[in-house]
């Protein structure tokens, strides 16, 4: 038998085995190193983004906008508690970037601010302090008025820290600027200002004002009166006499102030981070319960 072989001393099907053999190396390497490589950076970049879109303290604010990640916050405070100073701020986002996330391990918890019991990552249960009530010094209702027998339902246009139309950092534009400078701004001892600008087609909006009793609540989950005396506590320094009418609606609040209770000059909301909070307003306690002030 004759057998042919290359000049190099190799047959054409002999290359090609070897060719084979090296083709099967080469695959057994990416497998075993390359793959798996792969295969976790996609893990952790997986990993990344359920950090970024997840919510590590369960306050309904995803990570990448929340500014107090590892801790109970809410809305106005862009996700941190109200008491927050800039360095607590901080230190709570270099808590997210540690190892574990917030420092909770894996199946257990978050820990969460303004409840009252809370389980920590050791499992031991502690007694945590609510954070205080926000404070708003001033509440502003608006629509329009069509001089209607029955009143009408609505939610309140913004409850203010300051004054509604009033000046300085804490206080608040009235709806399209119409009634600044147009309320009286004199701070209360008892009770608590509620500002009105009813919808004007014709003209700028009408300006009026009432104080109401302590005591008095805007709930959030429900519309309700103000009950207001309109003939001794109504007030409008332009004389306007169509924003009258809108203290005779029922009216509830907005998801970002919760439950708002009236004592001496100031509206409490009551949220998540004040759940179990107790005001006292004329010798009776007010309970902060599931977003609600429950005497």
């Amino acid at each position: 038998m004759i057998r042919r072989f290359n000049k190099k001393g190799l047959s054409p099907i002999g290359l090609l085995g070897e060719i084979l053999i090296v083709l099967v190396v080469i695959i057994i390497l990416l497998a075993i190193v390359i793959v798996p490589k792969l295969t976790t950076q996609s893990d952790i970049v997986g990993v990344q983004i359920g950090g970024i879109q997840g919510d590590a303290d369960k306050d309904s604010i995803r990570n990448f906008l929340d500014k107090c990640p590892c801790t109970f916050g809410d809305s106005i405070s862009e996700g941190c508690p109200t008491i927050f100073t800039d360095e607590q701020k901080k230190e709570d986002l270099q808590k997210y970037n540690s190892k574990p996330v917030c420092g909770i391990e894996e199946g257990q918890p978050p820990i969460r601010i303004g409840v009252t019991t809370v389980k920590h990552i050791t499992g031991k249960e502690s007694e945590k302090t609510a954070a205080e009530p926000k404070q708003y010094q001033s509440i502003e209702l608006f629509a329009g008025d069509d001089g209607g027998a029955d009143p009408a339902d609505e939610i309140i246009k913004l409850a203010c820290a300051g004054w509604v139309g009033g000046t300085g950092g804490a206080s608040c534009h009235s709806e399209d600027d119409d009634c600044d400078s147009h309320f009286n701004l004199k701070p209360l001892k008892e009770g608590c200002w509620i500002m009105a600008s009813e919808d004007d087609d014709t003209d700028s909006n009408d300006c009026g004002q009432a104080k109401v009793d302590d005591g008095t609540i805007i709930p959030q989950y429900k519309y309700d009166h103000l009950n207001v005396d309109v003939i001794n506590n109504y007030l409008s320094l332009p004389n306007e006499g169509d924003p009258k009418n809108l203290f005779s609606w029922r009216w509830k609040s907005k998801d970002e102030y919760g439950s708002l209770l009236c004592n001496k000059g100031a509206w409490y909301g009551c949220r998540e981070a004040n759940e179990g909070k107790i005001k006292q307003v004329n010798g009776q306690d007010y309970k902060c319960t599931g977003r609600s002030w429950e005497k």
